[in-house]
């Protein structure tokens, strides 16, 4: 259950009327969105941010939604995990890697950017440190640009998932994949 009742378009004086109204333009705001849009500005900012690293970065679909799964396995959160699994399986992440992942057990061998990315990620987050030889083995295979996008990708989603966490955002009735133990 959220700890948030949704926003309404009544809840905000006339000066927040665009802002809410902008990202309402393009759907109703779920997940860290539903939290976000109760400060209607700080919303519409991020829109920008959220559709770039999201669906502009020139990095293949793979890579970017390994990246969103390793942030929300690092971080427990059933919410992304739920929105993600599935469709990184559908872009070229193996069923197992993503079966590994979501239980945290050894991960299998696996190609070697995946592999690259998702230690980078998993030593990144758990351990606020990545070292150097996990570093080294991320950029040979994404060079800097890349990594450096991959980088601001699982912290935008460790930001997703702590707006979730925070304010309790349920996953929806319709599951899309097996629910993150945690």
């Amino acid at each position: 259950m959220t700890r948030l009742p949704e926003a309404k378009s009544e809840d905000f004086g006339e000066e927040l009327q665009a802002d809410f109204d902008a990202v309402h333009a393009i759907g109703k705001p779920q997940g860290p969105g539903s939290v976000t849009i109760h400060s209607p500005e700080l919303a519409r900012l991020r829109l920008p941010v959220s559709g770039y690293v999201r669906w502009n970065m020139d990095i293949e679909a793979q890579y970017t939604e390994l990246a969103i799964l390793v942030a929300a396995r690092a971080l427990d959160c059933a919410y992304i995990w739920n929105a993600h699994a599935v469709v990184a399986a559908d872009v070229g992440v193996s069923q197992a890697l993503v079966d590994a992942l979501r239980d945290d057990k050894p991960l299998p061998v696996e190609p070697a950017a995946q592999a690259a990315l998702t230690n980078f990620g998993l030593e990144l987050i758990r351990s606020h440190r990545v070292a150097d030889a996990t570093y080294k083995a991320a950029h040979d295979a994404f060079g800097t640009k890349a990594l450096v996008e991959l980088t601001y990708l699982m912290g935008h989603y460790a930001q997703n998932a702590m707006l979730v966490a925070a304010f309790d955002v349920t996953l929806p009735e319709k599951l899309n994949a097996p629910v993150l133990p945690v």
